[in-house]
């Protein structure tokens, strides 16, 4: 059978392109580090790599939870700091409310207890990311208000208990509140307007008045330091998130990573092997017409 000049001259064309083609696949390895750039490049390494990109992804969203838990839990654990500043301005008033010398003094020691029950009002309806931080997962429910009338707490009947919680781990939630009962179940409110009804009425408060408040104090000090806890205990997941994520770029990295060196001799061989074919097609063909021209 005769093989034809034409069809001689597709297959150069064909095996020069295959080569030209290796060659720029080589040069861009060099150029970007990376050795896989589709799944035939390397079927195992391609896997690997994908299913590594995916923990990655998953590690980058649990550290974005736990950064949430943390800002959350540190805003309402500055909220009941604030609380527990005014429990402790009223508890002063209270002890100061026993000296026979101050009797005249109630109405304003009454106002300055509204004064605090109205700031420790603003600080348990404090929001974050729009949220209600005491609401429990009754998101947009204001936990308490002042009546314009007495100056005293009106606590809503609405179900501030419960809790909300976020994934931090593939196995573990977390939750990220303190539920809003705790904190308006602690007979802090109950108190305070007590004590507003006693200034009023003129009388000073009773030792089961301050026995109430100091327990409601005591209450949130306690929420606090669990709240304290959580905090810290997010540090510690955010630190092994971050070094677990740290572990798997390095990964990623290795099995992307190039042989520069081979990748440089590979060029060279494909840059002989194109000058070999050039040679060989100059051999095989004979001068034309143009060649004479």
């Amino acid at each position: 059978m005769r093989v034809t000049e034409g069809s001689m001259t597709d297959k150069y064309l064909y095996n020069q392109q295959k080569i030209l083609n290796r060659k720029a696949k080589v040069q861009t390895q060099i150029a970007t580090n990376t050795k896989i750039e589709t799944l035939s490049d390397d079927l195992i390494g391609s896997l690997q790599s994908i299913k590594i990109q995916s923990q990655i992804k998953k590690t980058e969203n649990y550290l974005q939870n736990a950064d949430r838990v943390n800002e959350f839990m540190t805003a309402s654990l500055q909220s009941l700091d604030s609380v527990s500043a005014e429990i402790q301005k009223v508890m002063v008033i209270a002890v100061d409310a026993a000296n026979p010398l101050n009797v005249q003094n109630y109405a304003t020691m009454a106002q300055s207890v509204k004064d605090s029950l109205s700031s420790i009002v603003q600080s348990v309806n404090t929001k974050r990311n729009d949220m209600y931080l005491f609401s429990g997962t009754n998101y947009q429910a204001e936990p308490v208000a002042i009546d314009s009338v007495t100056g005293k707490a009106i606590v809503s009947t609405a179900d501030f208990s419960g809790e909300v919680k976020i994934q931090i781990s593939q196995n573990a939630t977390q939750r990220m509140n303190i539920p809003g009962s705790n904190v308006l179940n602690s007979g802090l409110f109950e108190s305070l307007n007590s004590m507003i009804d006693s200034f009023t009425s003129g009388v000073a408060p009773t030792q089961t008045q301050k026995d109430d408040l100091n327990n409601a104090f005591k209450a949130l000090l306690n929420l606090q330091s669990l709240g304290g806890q959580t905090v810290n205990r997010m540090e510690d997941v955010n630190q092994m998130l971050s070094n677990q994520k740290d572990s798997l770029n390095e990964t990623y990295a290795k099995i992307q990573e190039v042989d520069v060196p081979a990748l440089a001799i590979d060029l060279q061989n494909h840059d002989y092997l194109l000058q070999v074919a050039y040679k060989l097609l100059a051999n095989s063909f004979p001068k034309s017409l143009f060649d004479y021209l």
